[in-house]
């Protein structure tokens, strides 16, 4: 049986300089020129880009914004002005087969936001959501390989590495590795596992 569901509070107690919460279609246009300001500093991180993303509707990310207990939702993390410093999603997979399993999407904070520990508060917040999805039993996720900082930053919330995709992403001719990265929810989630 599955705890209930954490109250929003429960997220803002975790992240003392910022208030987290669960991003609504309010959010959307927030949201929006935070994604775009990511993919235009960092464009190595992503798989979307500034080009084709820049002249997207704010309102057509709001689809993303679901409830907790769906797993698809999004957190963002706010200062206490109520600007958007950063955010995370979460994306259940869909299909019966998969439906133990979401990934990890979106992590940024703005570049004036970084190195606070803004990055770490919501992916604590999104591991505490996800524990309480009924039926989620792992997340998943991909990182630049090069980008050690937020390659620890998973770490520490518990991600363990598992493969690594070569040149994953090319940016201006360069390919960028992406690392794989997994998470167990739950300690034995399948102890009939197999792997043949």
């Amino acid at each position: 049986m599955t705890a209930p569901m954490p109250p929003a509070s429960a997220f803002a107690a975790a992240a003392a300089a910022v208030h987290i919460r669960p991003l609504v279609a309010a959010d959307a246009v927030a949201y929006k020129a935070l994604r775009d300001e990511a993919l235009r500093t960092a464009p190595d991180a992503f798989t979307s880009d500034y080009a084709a993303s820049v002249g997207r509707p704010a309102k057509e990310y709001a689809v993303r914004f679901g409830t907790l207990e769906s797993g698809v939702f999004f957190l963002g993390a706010f200062n206490a002005a109520g600007q958007l410093l950063g955010c995370v999603g979460c994306e259940r997979e869909q299909r019966a087969k998969q439906r133990h399993c979401a990934t990890v999407v979106g992590m940024m904070v703005a570049p004036t936001a970084q190195r606070r520990g803004i990055g770490q508060q919501l992916v604590a917040a999104c591991v505490l959501a996800a524990r309480h999805v009924p039926g989620l039993t792992q997340l998943v996720l991909t990182v630049t390989a090069s980008n050690t900082h937020v390659v620890q930053l998973y770490e520490q919330a518990g991600f363990h590495a598992w493969g690594l995709l070569p040149r994953a992403v090319v940016v201006d001719g360069v390919g960028y590795d992406k690392l794989h990265m997994l998470l167990l929810l739950t300690s034995d989630p399948f102890p009939a596992c197999r792997s043949k």
